[in-house]
């Protein structure tokens, strides 16, 4: 028996945006394009929650929705740098400076612009024909009807549920890591979090704020449920990591939780089993832990790199690690690869 493992990131969204006819509503790379748009979730559907009424810190730093995408990874990258080098203790308490509540303000901003997504993609979208011919979905349900593979293990960056919301519209199960587990083939590993992380207790809508010290983001993985429908309500805490943060570094129990399972399984990994990477973009911010995962893969297991042009040093790192290495530059050839 055999195990099959997805580690993937923003460039799968992007793929699956481009076959459903939907890249130009979901801009995934450039995540301050449409902050005007995203609304303030406190029922008023007042739009504008990139704004310096909002987020005054962000602002302030230059956030704008007319900046470049250049621009907006930098600033991005300047913030969650910054963060990773901030005492935790002032990060506990609430704090005057800029790059501290600037953090705060990107993890509320993110949160709803997925949600705000997620709303522009409907049930049809995700189920008719282009789907069923995207290579991503056509591997999945290849390994998912082969008894040959025990289990498929999806590691997810992405804070949308796009990929687990394609499944659901074609009857395949999945379980999600930590949360609700039923010993489906299919897991999702969500390091980072996710927008379908849905706390246990929720507030009402009117009292919406963003929260400005860690200890408000703090929780079990086991008070938080799966959802995909209210995504906008007022959740007690927010399970989601900035991009490129690292999911050690503030050491919140629900990233530590999920942290440690994910080791088990990547140390269950053997030569019989394949990987496909995706998506990932192996910043120095973020390179640590994805080195964590690559580094408890068997080096004698097939691995297999999707990516129109891939990383350079991330290229350099698999040819190192691994003998089995093979690079695609589209998905459209994953059906059959098994």
């Amino acid at each position: 028996m055999s195990k099959l493992l997805m580690i993937i990131g923003n460039g799968l969204t992007i793929d699956l945006m481009s076959h459903i006819s939907h890249l130009s509503d979901i801009n995934t790379i450039n995540l301050f394009a449409n902050g005007d748009k995203v609304e303030w979730p406190d029922g008023s559907n007042e739009k504008g929650f990139l704004s310096y009424k909002h987020c005054k810190n962000l602002w302030s730093l230059g956030a704008r929705p007319y900046m470049s995408n250049e621009d907006a990874q930098n600033l991005i990258e300047e913030i969650i740098s910054c963060a990773n080098t901030i005492p935790k203790n002032m990060l506990d308490e609430k704090s005057d400076n800029i790059y501290v509540n600037a953090y705060f303000e990107l993890v509320a901003y993110i949160r709803q612009l997925f949600v705000t997504y997620d709303r522009k993609i409907s049930e049809n979208d995700l189920s008719g024909g282009d789907v069923t011919n995207w290579g991503w979905y056509k591997l999945i349900k290849e390994a998912f009807n082969n008894e040959k593979y025990e289990k498929i293990y999806i590691i997810t960056y992405n804070y949308d549920v796009f990929l687990e919301r394609v499944l659901l519209a074609h009857n395949i199960p999945f379980d999600v890591l930590g949360i609700g587990e039923q010993n489906n083939k299919i897991q999702f590993i969500k390091p980072h979090g996710s927008i379908s992380f849905c706390h246990k207790v929720k507030n009402d809508k009117d009292t919406y704020d963003i929260k400005r010290t860690s200890v408000l983001y703090e929780a079990e993985i086991s008070d938080f449920e799966i959802k995909y429908e209210e995504l906008d309500e007022n959740y007690s805490v927010y399970a989601l990591l900035p991009p490129s943060g690292d999911s050690s570094r503030l050491l919140f129990k629900w990233a530590e939780d999920i942290r440690e399972k994910e080791k088990d399984i990547m140390g269950s990994l053997t030569g019989d089993d394949k990987v496909f990477i995706s998506g990932i973009s192996y910043w120095h911010v973020d390179r640590k832990e994805i080195d964590e995962i690559l580094t408890r893969i068997s080096p004698l297991s097939n691995v297999y790199m999707v990516n129109p042009n891939p990383p350079k040093v991330l290229n350099a790192v698999l040819s190192c690690i691994f003998n089995n290495y093979i690079v695609y530059t589209d998905s459209d050839d994953l059906g059959g690869l098994l």
